[in-house]
């Protein structure tokens, strides 16, 4: 398909005029004829990054303030959606419109024109999900009785999205309708979509691309599992083959049987099984046999382990724990949280959680569980407790995650406290995050692994000591955005 020119498309958007789409139906037929006119079909959206970007700005942009329009019109903003997007984070979007917004006269005038900026990225986000999720080819549509008409749809969650009062509320919307879209956004066939352990292989293959492993053209998509070769270097010009086979559910001693058959049909030099959650007793009892030498089989985060090894940090981590005595000493702390008018920014109420509410540990128990969340700053003065509750934070987390480890299920995400004391001379979020693994801890990890672990959702990252470092540090700032954007 040809790249549709982001100019003409929002020259267009922004010559209907207003009287026009006040009705909706309306609104939807003008909707319709622009789509139509850049040659994009009203039922079936491309299913290209491009295509979906441009179809959503239509369906949303249309009797939006051109100032909107023209930002969401710069490459730099699009690539930083796209990012933002891929990684589950729309903190790396919201930052970089704010430099956008800081450093060009588009950024003035949207200043002054009062446009709630964050209200509108989180609306338009949604509804390039929605259109993301339908860009499917006709068949597949048709094979799905439930899929209507899709500008119907984004109407209606338009409607949802003007009845939100907060961000917040829009954020949550936003990671709902991402969380639905897990089967759609990222598969390209329709037997991809019909496996049932479609968001296993994306986050097996994003792992597997990000250890520099290579994928040969043999893959199976079945319901419930699928199979790949990647070929892992051993030595130099020389490559292990190995079979993967990904499942739906626990894996069983059938699953092991299959597994080996197809070891023995493909020739391969091993073969993977890999589950997200349970192994059976059975089938770890036949990998271990002597004839199935050849064979492993592994939950997700147990495969992750071979690669990534946080075992001698994890011993570190309680033993730091038990001489500071913070596992015994430990006093349960409240918190308060300000309110504010997401439109004036005055406070209009403040939160106090305490021991209904499980503490300041409830209350983050609470954030961490929701899928719309950001970063998160806990503030106090000097000696309130903010450094203890830091590793007691982490000593819970740590034992919730070696629990799972030991049962096999899957685990929440593990605990990374880093004392930003500790790396006061450095200039950037790498270089505290080098002296942490490779000098403090000697955990063998790149930044491309780590940003992989991170996007997946399997680290809690907590910096103890910001007062501190920018208090050292002459760009605090910097070093601020960007572990933010972690």
């Amino acid at each position: 398909m040809i790249p549709i020119n982001l100019d003409s498309l929002i020259s267009a958007i922004t010559g209907i005029a207003n009287p026009i789409i006040k009705e909706k139906i309306q609104r939807n037929e003008t909707v319709i004829k622009l789509l139509k006119k850049f040659n994009l079909d009203p039922e079936h959206p491309p299913s290209d990054f491009s295509g979906v970007y441009a179809y959503a700005l239509v369906e949303y942009g249309i009797g939006k303030p051109k100032p909107f329009l023209e930002l969401f019109r710069q490459e730099e903003i699009k690539q930083a959606f796209r990012k933002a997007l891929s990684h589950n984070n729309p903190s790396i979007l919201l930052s970089e419109i704010d430099a956008f917004l800081d450093a060009y006269a588009l950024g003035d005038e949207i200043k002054t024109s009062g446009i709630d900026m964050r209200r509108e990225i989180a609306a338009f986000a949604t509804v390039f999900i929605e259109v993301a999720k339908r860009s499917r080819t006709p068949a597949d549509v048709l094979m799905n009785q439930q899929i209507g008409s899709l500008h119907k749809r984004i109407a209606s969650i338009q409607e949802q999205l003007e009845r939100l009062p907060t961000q917040e509320g829009m954020r949550t919307e936003m990671a709902r309708l991402a969380a639905q879209s897990v089967e759609t956004l990222h598969a390209t066939s329709l037997q991809e979509k019909k496996c049932r352990a479609i968001a296993l292989a994306q986050q097996m293959q994003g792992w597997f691309e990000t250890l520099g492993y290579r994928f040969e053209k043999y893959e199976v998509w079945e319901d419930n599992y699928f199979e790949w070769i990647i070929d892992i270097p051993a030595r130099r010009n020389r490559y292990d083959r190995i079979l993967i086979r990904g499942i739906e559910g626990e894996a069983g001693l059938g699953d092991v049987m299959a597994l080996r058959q197809s070891v023995e049909k493909q020739k391969t030099d091993e073969g993977w099984l890999v589950t997200a959650r349970r192994i059976s007793r059975a089938a770890r009892d036949e990998v271990e046999k002597e004839e199935n030498r050849q064979l492993d089989c592994y939950t997700f985060d147990e495969l992750i382990d071979q690669d990534a090894d946080f075992s001698d940090y994890l011993d570190w981590l309680e033993a730091e724990v038990k001489r500071r005595e913070i596992d015994k000493k430990y006093v349960p702390l409240a918190c308060t949280k300000e309110e504010f008018d997401s439109l004036s920014k005055r406070r209009i109420g403040v939160s106090r959680y305490d021991e209904r509410d499980g503490w300041i540990d409830g209350y983050l128990d609470m954030w961490l569980d929701d899928p719309a969340k950001e970063h998160i700053s806990i503030l106090g003065e000097f000696g309130t407790g903010k450094t203890w509750f830091a590793f007691h934070y982490a000593w819970i987390a740590l034992q919730r995650y070696r629990d799972a480890q030991k049962r096999g299920v899957e685990r929440p995400r593990l605990p990374l406290i880093i004392t930003l004391r500790d790396y006061a001379k450095a200039l950037n979020v790498e270089n505290v995050l080098a002296g942490f693994f490779f000098t403090q801890h000697n955990i063998r990890l790149n930044s491309e692994v780590f940003d992989q672990l991170n996007s997946m959702g399997k680290l809690l990252l907590i910096f103890d000591g910001f007062d501190e470092m920018a208090a050292k540090c002459v760009d605090a700032k910097r070093l601020a955005e960007g572990i933010a954007n972690k």
